[in-house]
Parts: C-alpha cells; sequence; structure tokens
C-alpha cells in the first residue's frame, strides 16, 4: 500500500479505469505533448478546469484509499491504523492546511 502524496493518485488511476503502466505512461506522454505544444497557454485552459471536478475526483481517490482498512481482521490491526493515522495527522502540515 503507497503512502507518500502519491497514493492518491494512484488510487484514482485505479479507481478510474487505469490497471496497467501502460496508463502512467501514456498519461506522461500526453502531458509532455500538452506542455511542448501549448505551451503557457496550458496554465489558462487548466484555469478554466472546474474545481468541483477536482474535488470529486480527490473524493473518490480517497475512498478507494480508505477501502483498504476493510481487509483489516483483527482489533490490533485497526489500532495501528488508528495509530498511524493520528501520528501522521498530527506529525504533519494536513491539519494545519
Amino acid at each position: 500500500m503507497p503512502c507518500c502524496h502519491r497514493a492518491g493518485r494512484l488510487a484514482g488511476h485505479y479507481k478510474f479505469g487505469g490497471r496497467s503502466g501502460g496508463c502512467v505512461a501514456l498519461l506522461g506522454v500526453v502531458k509532455l505533448a500538452l506542455g511542448l505544444f501549448l505551451g503557457t497557454s496550458l496554465v489558462k485552459i487548466l484555469s478554466q478546469f472546474p474545481v468541483g471536478f477536482l474535488g470529486m475526483m480527490l473524493f473518490f481517490a480517497g475512498i478507494e484509499l480508505a477501502m483498504a482498512s476493510r481487509k483489516l481482521g483483527s482489533v490490533d490491526d485497526c489500532f495501528v491504523m488508528l495509530i498511524c493515522t493520528v501520528v501522521s495527522l498530527v506529525g504533519s502540515d494536513a491539519v494545519l492546511g
């Protein structure tokens, strides 16, 4: 289970149908082509992207990551998950914003 800031991106790829490394490679090629061909005008295009849609994608990626907790079989496993969650929230800027 990936536990870094890229975990949400990985969960998002999986949730929206990306099941192989090829989808990540294709996404990289598309982003590279967009950057090369559109340049600075890409910023204007991306600034018009609806924030609600991005929030919805983040929500579903979070649900996908939370689904891993369904596979915990004992109270000890749940306790370890709770401790890791508390440490990551208290020890990072996530609580502070």
